[in-house]
């Protein structure tokens, strides 16, 4: 393991997002509904569902991360989604992850990343800029790309993963 800076490994995005108010209520029931991310701790960062509005939808297979609010608060997005304000999508540079982001690689990577940003606070809180510089542990190769065999191993050690394959088709509230 070693401690890296975040943005030498990921994509800082700024999101396709609006106030929740642009938006019409849902439930997950409906098949035209969308996850709403928040800036919550709480539910995969999900605080609503709500119509899709086609300019506001993002790709999911991606990480998301609060910079404010419930600050550091880190989930992996299966789904296409929309997002309120301070929620950033960190996507893994190719070069260092040329596998892409699996749903097991994710959980890892979230878990790594989040532990780095919890002395952030309300407070202090996550900006862009510090969020950049945020020093992580990463599990790397011989070649400095993050090591997905280490990350397959350990994560196949733990106890109910294979709840894992149950989770991409299902809507989580």
């Amino acid at each position: 393991m070693k401690k890296v800076i975040l943005s030498e490994y990921f994509d800082i995005i700024s999101p396709k997002q609006s106030d929740k108010i642009n938006f019409t209520e849902s439930c997950m029931d409906d098949p035209d509904a969308i996850p709403f991310l928040g800036r919550s701790s709480a539910n995969n960062g999900i605080v609503s569902y709500v119509k899709k509005v086609e300019d506001l939808v993002n790709e999911g297979g991606v990480i998301t991360i609060a910079l404010d609010g419930s600050t550091g608060s880190t989930f992996y997005q299966h789904h296409p989604f929309s997002s309120g304000q301070n929620i950033w999508i960190l996507k893994p540079k190719e070069e260092y992850l040329p596998e892409g982001l699996t749903p097991l690689v994710a959980l890892f990577l979230v878990t790594t990343i989040r532990k780095a940003a919890e002395s952030y606070t309300y407070n202090l809180s996550l900006t862009k800029k510090r969020l950049s510089k945020l020093k992580i542990l990463l599990p790397l190769d011989m070649y400095g790309k993050i090591d997905i065999n280490y990350i397959y191993n350990k994560m196949s050690s733990l106890r109910n993963i294979d709840l894992l394959d149950r989770i991409p088709n299902k809507r989580v509230f």
